[in-house]
């Protein structure tokens, strides 16, 4: 299939989405429900359904699968757009990485970090992303909040300086994912706000490769409007990768296909990001349900991309003119009326 291209975007048109985006159909409750595809041969499934970038976690392109993978990606016209550590699959990091209480797992962490950028490097990415995982506390006290703040800002100065010093102008960026809940009761760097303070106490060598990556369905999940969560971001020149995906309110991490729950929002995302003439990857963090059979695996990723394709093209249409006219006489029931004409 040909690459699918947003080809009125300004910077990287191709679209993104991630390995584990075609999973099993494993929950928290519940095996799977469909045989599990191998890693690798996802890849070549990534690209029949039109993604020109690829991601991974660091456990499922591990460093041993590389020369694989790169092959694979060659073969099939991919590039990876991102690639993140994982830090809280593995039981040792049952109770956090960079935050957690014994000092051997942090030391651990920020090992497995490193290693992530030479495997980023590597794979040819630009963009390593770090989810704060299992960073948080299930009960109160568990841990000292000042000291687990100052043990992340520690973490990533450090990762910071080690991809500075060993790969300089050629080092990739760091972009830092927040969600709210799931898999910790409360999570630490749970919104944007949290992420770009904790940016703003970095190193100043540090900081301008650090930024964030901020997941449609996670703002929905702390009560956030995504949109704004983007704006923030732009407005910080922070916004160096997205996640889009949809969310029913604020229940668990569901990864429902774009454009599914909120349309007209995600028109009005849309209007945001062609407006600024953001350039990165739109990229994808859905999950196939575990209703969907073996073969209809890939229709999260169809959906996601026609209904992207409908509303960026429908946001292009948008007249900013009257956008601004509603403004300024505060007509923003008019506005509202308005929007829905561009999407209905």
């Amino acid at each position: 299939m040909n690459k699918i291209i947003i080809s009125s975007k300004k910077g990287k048109q191709g679209l993104g989405a991630g390995v584990w985006n075609l999973g099993p159909g494993r929950d928290p409750f519940g095996g799977p429900t469909r045989e599990e595809i191998p890693i690798l041969d996802r890849i070549p499934m990534l690209a029949d359904a039109g993604m020109s970038y690829i991601e991974a976690h660091d456990v499922e392109i591990p460093v041993s699968d590389v020369p694989k993978a790169k092959k694979l990606m060659e073969k099939h016209g991919l590039e990876m757009g991102m690639y993140t550590p994982s830090f809280f699959a593995d039981s040792v990091f049952k109770d956090g990485a960079m935050t957690s209480n014994d000092p051997a797992v942090r030391k651990l962490a920020l090992e497995n970090a490193k290693r992530a950028v030479d495997v980023t490097v590597e794979l040819g990415s630009k963009i390593m992303v770090f989810w704060n995982g299992r960073e948080g506390f299930d009960f109160v006290l568990a841990k000292n909040g000042q000291d687990s703040f100052r043990r992340m800002i520690e973490g990533f100065n450090a990762v910071g300086a080690y991809a500075l010093e060993k790969y300089g102008k050629n080092s990739p960026v760091f972009a830092i994912e927040p969600k709210p809940n799931e898999p910790r009761a409360n999570m630490y760097l749970g919104n944007v706000g949290e992420a770009l303070y904790l940016i703003s106490r970095l190193d100043a060598a540090v900081q301008p490769i650090f930024g964030l990556n901020p997941e449609t369905a996670h703002s929905r999940m702390a009560g956030l409007d995504y949109v704004w969560d983007v704006e923030l971001c732009l407005e910080a020149g922070k916004l160096f990768h997205i996640h889009l995906n949809s969310q029913d309110t604020t229940r668990y991490d569901q990864d429902f296909p774009f454009g599914y729950m909120e349309p007209l929002k995600d028109l009005a995302l849309c209007v945001v990001l062609q407006d600024a003439q953001w350039e990165g990857i739109l990229a994808f963090d859905v999950k196939a349900p575990r209703t969907d059979r073996q073969e209809d695996i890939s229709d999260i990723l169809h959906t996601s991309v026609a209904n992207l394709q409908r509303l960026w093209e429908k946001a292009l249409k948008v007249d900013r003119k009257k956008i601004a006219d509603f403004r300024s006489t505060q007509r923003y029931t008019a506005l509202a009326g308005y929007l829905a004409e561009c999407l209905y």
